[in-house]
């Protein structure tokens, strides 16, 4: 995919605003991948949870760079900690590919209570699935990924599923982005999990919103439409922005 122009972001930001959290993951999932997989449908909504981040991290860097800016409070101090990520740091190890086809989500299998229970890689669509679930989500979304059980003797109990939920991370490295965090002034160190698609997201809202604010500026200064101001380079927009001011 080439990068995204200022009016494509424009367009994002304007579709997503509305949107849950897995809504705008799958719409910059179909953003990342291109016209021709949106055109193909909902492909990029059966990619594992790493294939999305992985997808999603390569969108970052054509759009914004490599380097993420992330914040963290000290769970040890309360300290407030500024660190910057990198892409490659987060990308997930890449799936043996199969030219012209979508890898299948990868299985595994466990035996529980006389039962033989296999099960797949969480994927987007899962999780679009049991958006809104309340409390029975998690239970809904184990559930899904359970594609055979041995014999068949009904709901497998609860132990069985968070079963499933220890092992998933084993089917898919990935899955969870983590980053690994140092404080500076107590040297606790600990893990916190990065969401990827959302803070892609608040990158793209913040963008728009300094961009739309210069829409606004530049349209009250000079007359100039959306249109003109887009036009013109970000270099050139900032010049004008500190003439008119």
């Amino acid at each position: 995919m080439a990068e995204l122009t200022e009016a494509q972001l424009l367009s994002v930001w304007e579709s997503g605003s509305g949107q849950g959290p897995r809504d705008r993951a799958l719409l910059l999932a179909r953003t990342a991948a291109g016209d021709a997989e949106t055109a193909a449908g909902d492909g990029v909504a059966d990619l594992t949870l790493a294939g999305l981040h992985a997808l999603l991290l390569g969108f970052r860097e054509r759009a914004f760079g490599s380097s993420l800016p992330c914040a963290a409070d000290c769970p040890a101090c309360g300290e407030p900690l500024e660190v910057a990520v990198e892409t490659a740091e987060l990308r997930p190890p890449a799936p043996a590919a199969v030219p012209g086809a979508r890898p299948a989500p990868p299985t595994g299998s466990f035996r529980a209570g006389g039962r033989d229970v296999t099960y797949r890689a969480l994927t987007l669509r899962d999780l679009l699935a049991v958006a809104g679930g309340g409390r029975d989500s998690r239970r809904a979304l184990l559930q899904r990924c359970v594609v055979g059980t041995s014999p068949e003797a009904g709901p497998l109990p609860g132990r069985v599923l968070e079963e499933v939920a220890r092992r998933l991370p084993g089917v898919d490295p990935g899955a969870e982005t983590t980053v690994a965090l140092e404080c500076p002034g107590c040297g606790h160190t600990w893990s916190a999990e990065l969401d990827v698609a959302g803070h892609l997201w608040a990158e793209i809202e913040g963008y728009a919103r300094r961009l739309l604010y210069e829409v606004h500026a530049l349209a009250r200064a000079y007359g100039w439409t959306e249109q003109d101001v887009l036009a013109v380079s970000p270099a050139r927009r900032r010049f004008y922005l500190e003439a008119a001011g």
